[in-house]
């Protein structure tokens, strides 16, 4: 698939560049061609001559998992959580933040609950509504409180393996100090 950029150019000779940045064309005028919003095309000319409803939907999702293991490689855990609490998504299809299902005041990727939450977040500059706010302020709380803010969710991500890892770490060492 191309991904492609267009600036304003004269849509007798439009300037379309293939680029990682997704982007799609739209016609604003006879004469203009303008930069609007994400889409995937199989080709630059199926993107030229494609009507802007046949192109695909944005995908606010794109990238959040690798996005999270990334920030929590460090604490592989968190990505666990993640996993477990949102299946990686931050947003819904309509683009709404994504909300629990037990509790719709989970919010987002690490489900942060905004009633005991949003407002300590937004008084140290996090965002629970964006991926990297919500990824910030589950680091905080993991390194205030570990996993016990997603106990809810632990008969799945205890399944995993970082956290059998983390048991058999924790075992072992809790034996090497009762020796």
């Amino acid at each position: 698939m191309a991904m492609l950029v267009s600036g304003m150019v004269g849509a007798d000779n439009p300037v379309i560049t293939e680029t990682s940045t997704q982007a799609s064309i739209s016609t604003t005028s006879s004469r203009q061609i303008s930069f609007v919003k994400v889409a995937e095309a199989e080709s630059i000319n199926d993107a030229v001559s494609a009507p802007a409803t046949s192109q695909k939907k944005l995908d606010r999702n794109a990238d959040v998992e690798s996005k999270v293991r990334l920030y929590f490689k460090d604490t592989p855990i968190m990505a666990e959580i993640v996993s477990c609490e949102s299946h990686f998504r931050q947003f819904n299809a309509d683009g709404t933040v994504l909300r629990g299902i037990a509790n719709n005041q989970d919010v987002g990727i690490a489900q942060v609950n905004e009633y005991y939450h949003a407002k300590r977040a937004k008084k140290l500059g996090m965002d629970i509504y964006t991926v990297e706010g919500n990824m910030e302020y589950a680091k905080l709380l993991y390194t205030e409180e570990g996993t016990d803010p997603w106990i809810s969710s632990a008969p799945c991500w205890k399944k995993s393996d970082v956290a059998k890892a983390m048991s058999a770490s924790a075992k072992k060492v809790l034996a090497d100090n009762v020796k």
